[in-house]
């Protein structure tokens, strides 16, 4: 299944969202969503921005596997006819689908069979790859290792049966999986559309024809304007930051085989300094996910615009890189985190809807819930402290003054004085956030005054959300002299599947999922015995989540702020925006409707 990192089970809601498809009249009105800036990328394997990710979500859709808003796993049988699974001598388990007729795309043609192994040979294929993309989408199956180095031209572990079966093989050496079923969850993408020189070989396992020229097309093309989809509306265009979607009259349903009641949607970029005002004024229709205090008190105050909200399925953070600089030692990291007051964030951002964390998790995943107790026991609280910030880099080559001979002296700290190795590099900090944003403001005002009481120069720069992502995710393609920056204000939220396999494992260096080029055996060892697991075992996944925990709170790959609750922001006219942890507006959409259209 392909990666999972954009957000406990809030099933409450799952009752009351009744199946209906589109009323009598059909669709009809427009939904003006604001957002922050969007890279462009409409197409899965070029980054992982929540905004761009938002769209895919509402232009792609028929995956085998799906999840309800309270987050768990389902067949989606309005796309799948029938499921058989079997078990080989091997281990190995087969699943083996019946595609339902009638599924279609939005030119009308019919989904098939093919368009589901088309993508998983075609995501896996080392030519997409070579392409620039990154997917892991297929890599519990039976022969993929070598399928993706290109060292054979066939995908053992799957197979078109015919125009409506096909089946995947997942290795025995996958399971017990936690998640299994998510290693059977495909969607489709359009073969007709998008490789209509290609065939399959004789045994529905591999591809036949110029798989390199097609991935190209794809990444060059389809990726920013896709023009044959699968979701509830169709891509019209992104010109100036802002979306236009159509309502998709081919759209078969979700897995609940409700269809979108809005004829278009607009998301448009917003200034976020200004998004909520502008959902009280009737420029636009909603803002999701929104944090700060002052806003939230805002919009409750409004007689124009409502507000949902839910806990956060994830939390706010100071990236590192670990492979570059001083953020290389756990020693400068973990002395940086004691060089800021996280509650600065709590109050002047948050305004009390939110608390300090000290780990990867977010207050509302189901295994903090039952480990709250021992995570507060446990693991280390990064509180302001300067004297334990000088002990911890006295441990690191930074511990000279600017001759790298004389000991650094805490005692002389200020502004301009300086720690040093003893070949005379500077222990400099630079740090990257995204403009309009006042977490980015008080990063850079409020970090340095801890900074310069332990010699730690800092320096910071804006820049717009799509050149910070560049900049975190793809850093690691740079000569060393061309790097720049050691530290990103960023935020994450989980999905259902919760498996930092894919993030923080050591197979994945090199690559954008593993951002902050994480290397660390201890933590590859736990992924791994995490995700191992049987999904009945759901105690054991909880103590291996909290061991887990402990190991990434200690090496600090990230320093984590907060988790709060999130706010969707909307005008009084949307009715039937009903949102959940796992289960965003984007989503959520398909139920919304606009009042005066």
């Amino acid at each position: 299944m392909k990666k999972f990192i954009s957000l406990i089970a809030i099933a409450l809601l799952a009752a009351s969202m009744a199946a209906c498809g589109p009323t009598s009249s059909g669709p009809s009105g427009t939904l003006i969503v604001g957002t922050p800036k969007m890279n462009g990328d409409f197409v899965a394997g070029f980054g992982n921005s929540a905004y761009d990710n938002a769209i895919r979500t509402m232009i792609w859709d028929y995956p085998t596997y799906t999840t309800t808003p309270g987050g768990e796993f389902v067949l989606n049988e309005t796309v799948v006819e029938k499921l058989v699974t079997s078990v080989d001598d091997a281990g190995n388990k087969t699943y083996t689908f019946t595609i339902k007729k009638g599924v279609k795309w939005s030119d009308g043609s019919a989904v098939s069979a093919k368009d589901f192994v088309f993508d998983i040979l075609f995501s896996a294929h080392p030519a997409w790859t070579a392409a620039g993309a990154s997917s892991s989408t297929g890599d519990s199956l039976v022969g993929y290792a070598a399928y993706k180095k290109g060292d054979v031209a066939t995908f053992a572990g799957v197979k078109l049966i015919d125009d409506n079966n096909f089946s995947v093989t997942i290795s025995a050496d996958e399971l017990p999986y936690f998640y299994e079923v998510s290693y059977a969850a495909f969607g489709p993408s359009p073969m007709a559309a998008w490789a209509p020189d290609l065939t399959f070989n004789a045994d529905g396992n591999g591809l036949v024809g110029d798989v390199a020229a097609v991935a190209q097309k794809v990444a060059t093309t389809e990726r920013f304007k896709p023009t044959v989809v699968s979701g509830p509306f169709t891509f019209e265009s992104f010109e100036n930051d802002v979306v236009t979607l159509k309502n998709n009259p081919n759209y078969a349903g979700d897995y609940r085989g409700v269809t979108a009641k809005l004829e278009t949607v607009i998301v448009k970029y917003v200034d976020q300094n200004t998004d909520v005002d502008l959902v009280i004024s009737g420029d636009i229709d909603l803002v999701s996910g929104v944090v700060q205090g002052n806003k939230i008190e805002k919009a409750k105050a409004a007689t124009t615009a409502d507000v949902t909200s839910y806990l956060r399925n994830g939390y706010g953070l100071i990236a590192y890189h670990t492979d570059f600089g001083p953020t290389k030692f756990i020693e400068v990291r973990q002395a940086l985190a004691y060089l800021i007051d996280r509650n600065i964030f709590l109050t002047e951002i948050l305004g009390g809807y939110g608390a300090a964390v000290n780990g990867e998790y977010g207050l509302a995943q189901w295994m903090y819930q039952t480990q709250k107790e021992k995570v507060a026991e446990k693991l280390i609280n990064y509180t302001y402290n300067v004297q334990k910030a000088n002990e911890l880099l006295d441990k690191t080559p930074y511990k000279f003054e600017a001759d790298g001979v004389t000991a650094f002296d805490p005692a002389k700290a200020a502004e301009g004085y300086w720690r040093y190795t003893a070949d005379k590099e500077v222990l400099q900090i630079n740090h990257l956030g995204t403009t309009q944003n006042p977490i980015t403001v008080l990063i850079g005002t409020k970090w340095p005054e801890g900074m310069n009481k332990a010699g730690v120069k800092f320096t910071w720069e804006e820049q717009d959300f799509n050149a910070l992502l560049a900049n975190y995710y793809y850093a690691y393609e740079l000569e060393p002299s061309e790097r720049k920056f050691h530290t990103f204000n960023l935020a994450t939220n989980f999905t259902a599947v919760y498996d930092p396999y894919y993030s923080n494992h050591s197979d994945w260096l090199g690559t954008w999922q593993n951002a902050n080029q994480l290397n660390d055996p201890a933590i590859d060892y736990l992924t791994m015995k995490m995700r191992s697991l049987d999904p009945t075992e759901k105690e054991k996944y909880a103590e291996l989540w909290l061991d887990y925990q402990i190991r990434w709170n200690e090496i600090l790959p990230n320093i984590p702020i907060y988790s709060n609750e999130y706010f969707d922001v909307f005008s009084n006219r949307v009715k039937g925006l009903v949102t959940t942890p796992l289960y965003t507006w984007s989503r959520a959409i398909l139920d919304v409707t606009v009042e005066g259209e």
